[in-house]
């Protein structure tokens, strides 16, 4: 399954936060924000993809402060590493590494990001207690996960979905639902080594002027993954019927808007 999950976001790099719609981006902006870096920290990224917690956290521990991106997908971290350059910030480190396993030595931050990235982890309370290994004592922890997702959303999914073989008219079956609610998180951080757990909700709004912007939207990111499942010869009716269902999502001045609910969750590791 890991390999599969950083195989999609490897086809996605190219494009991820690259249509013209901004969603990743404000939320991890907001993300940082609530974490609270401080200059000089040190602070580790956990599925970093194209940074969009990395670089404003790079501001924020400011030149005296180390930041480290991790992720799997060779052509995130690539795109991610040359973006560091690119801004100059030699104080930002991207490498190749499984966010369930960071390769970093324990104890070595002070601050530890995961941007909507628990959910894929194959285990996660094991990934949990990595984490907190990385941190040292006293040592915080910031993740996002997905509350609620747009109601047009999800039926545009399940429209996809209907086209993968053997699936027929079934929801899709989604990583991010694992914790769509606070009481499995809370479990996992306080079962393997966080305690001060709290819970925020922000809701954001992504607009996308047709169907065919917002499906390019989806496949630039994790959504693709539902779409690469359904077999090539139906491309077109999928399509199609991707469109259709996102009419849901039109709002009076024309836009398809998706309305998103992102939980922000904070931790300390005694």
């Amino acid at each position: 399954m890991t390999a599969a999950i950083a195989g999609i976001f490897d086809r996605s790099a190219a494009t991820y936060e690259r249509t013209g719609a901004e969603f990743f981006a404000p939320m991890g902006r907001e993300l940082v924000r609530l974490a609270a870096p401080r200059p000089g920290e040190r602070v580790l990224d956990v599925g970093c993809g194209r940074g969009h917690c990395l670089f404003p956290a790079a501001e924020a521990v400011g030149p005296d402060g180390v930041v480290v991106g991790v992720d799997l997908a060779p052509s995130m971290v690539a795109a991610t590493a040359e973006e560091a350059r690119r801004r100059g910030l030699d104080r930002v480190t991207v490498r190749e590494g499984d966010a369930a396993a960071p390769p970093v030595d324990p104890g070595s931050f002070d601050l530890l990001l995961g941007g909507f990235v628990i959910f894929f982890l194959p285990d996660p309370a094991s990934g949990v207690r990595a984490w907190a290994r990385a941190l040292r004592p006293g040592g915080r922890l910031t993740l996002s996960t997905f509350q609620r997702q747009d109601p047009g959303y999800e039926q545009m999914l399940k429209a996809i979905n209907a086209f993968v073989p053997g699936e027929g008219g079934r929801e899709p079956r989604r990583p991010t639902q694992q914790f769509r609610t606070e009481e499995p998180l809370t479990e996992v951080l306080s079962e393997n080594g966080f305690v001060e757990i709290v819970h925020r909700v922000a809701r954001f709004e992504t607009r996308f002027a047709d169907a065919d912007h917002l499906w390019e939207w989806n496949l630039s990111h994790g959504g693709r993954g539902l779409v690469e499942r359904v077999p090539e010869d139906r491309a077109g009716e999928v399509r199609a019927a991707a469109a259709e269902a996102a009419e849901a999502m039109r709002n009076a001045d024309g836009d398809l808007v998706l309305r998103t609910e992102a939980r922000y969750t904070t931790a300390v590791r005694p």
